[in-house]
């Protein structure tokens, strides 16, 4: 998620040690790094792609050099690095403890960034129209023109490549004109899964599934009115239902970021008018009420709240909610950030903005990170 009117970030990640699997045999290296100075147009070897594991159990000493080779992916890196981990995840994740199959996860979706990174051409405006043409070609399920492909990077083409031949790489919309790679989440989610409690396996697959797509675009909510209730809902049921489960921490954060959106919208988009009046369209008045209906829920409060806001008249919105007339530096304020600094009164709705320089990140992957404060 991006920075809006009272920005934030959200998140939290988890940190634990990798412990040694239960010792059997001998176990092979794995080679991950290789070249891409002569890559062309490449295509995916299907057959290396990790089928149904081999359920023999494999030695310590290959479990430990997972991590160690997750570490050498990069962007240097070809897919079938990537491949032989995955085929190792197959055989390690079924003997690994909770901590570790956490721990693993974490550095696989750590790898699978490294691996897509590429700044040479996404940032050099000389490329920046024919990588936008071919991207957004490949978003659209169009046909990419080779002669724009041409004018690309040969890590660039190879990335294409992965995309136009099936595997887990994807084009990822940053809007404004401006594109990335990502990897499919939702079969990242698919490899663990399996081996976690029911706790956190609802917590990366609603992951996996919000962070799929960009939520902020050019400073507008690019999911849909009822979406936007949904994901609430989805995370004050899970806070619900695992009161001590995996991150709930960070699904309360996630939650309150939801209530921010669901009631005060963003820059570019509105629910109501400018006054909170009236609603933009109907569905979006049947939602609410509907939402007030929740039982035991702060949504049905906020929804109470902001219907019982909308019905007040100015008198009674600056005798109930009273507003400065200038900000802090002595400036008139704008009438439309007068209503909207009485709404925040009436809402109170909780910052998700860390000030205790404990920011995290769940706007990328299915897990929380630490955000980067490059």
């Amino acid at each position: 998620m991006q920075k809006t009117i009272l920005s934030f970030t959200i998140g939290m990640s988890l940190l634990f040690t990798l412990n040694a699997c239960q010792p059997k045999s001998e176990a092979p290296e794995v080679e991950v790094k290789d070249s891409t100075d002569q890559i062309r147009q490449p295509s995916v070897n299907k057959s290396l792609k990790p089928t149904i594991a081999d359920n023999s159990a494999i030695d310590a000493k290959t479990c430990l050099a997972l991590s160690d080779a997750m570490q050498k992916v990069d962007n240097t890196s070809k897919i079938e690095a990537i491949y032989a981990i995955q085929k190792l995840l197959k055989s390690c994740l079924p003997t690994a403890n909770n901590a570790e199959v956490l721990n693993v996860l974490k550095d696989y979706q750590a790898m699978y960034e490294r691996f897509l990174w590429d700044d040479s051409d996404i940032n050099d405006e000389e490329f920046n129209n024919d990588f936008f043409e071919v991207m957004n070609a490949l978003e659209q399920g169009e046909k990419v023109a080779e002669e724009k492909l041409k004018n690309l990077s040969p890590r660039v083409r190879y990335l294409i490549g992965l995309i136009q031949n099936g595997a887990d790489v994807r084009v990822y919309n940053l809007g404004e004109g401006y594109y990335s790679f990502s990897h499919d989440l939702e079969a990242m989610a698919d490899i663990f899964t399996p081996y976690l409690r029911q706790d956190q396996k609802a917590f990366i697959q609603q992951m996996a599934i919000e962070n799929q797509d960009i939520f902020l675009s050019d400073a507008a909510i690019t999911t849909s009115f009822a979406e936007l209730v949904e994901r609430a809902v989805f995370w004050e049921d899970y806070i619900t239902r695992y009161p001590n489960g995996y991150a709930v921490k960070d699904a309360k954060t996630i939650l309150d970021s939801y209530r921010y959106y669901l009631f005060f919208g963003s820059d570019n988009t509105q629910w109501t008018d400018d006054d909170i009046r009236e609603f933009l369209e109907p569905e979006y008045k049947q939602t609410m009420i509907a939402l007030t209906k929740r039982p035991d829920s702060t949504l049905a409060k906020d929804a109470t709240n902001y219907l019982n806001f909308m019905a007040l008249s100015d008198s009674e919105r600056q005798q109930l909610y009273p507003a400065p007339s200038t900000d802090e530096d002595g400036y008139e304020i704008h009438e439309r950030s007068m209503t909207y600094y009485r709404l925040n009164q009436a809402m109170q709705i909780p910052s998700f903005w860390n000030t205790n320089g404990d920011n995290k990140d769940c706007s990328n992957g299915v897990i929380c990170q630490d955000e980067r404060l490059d």
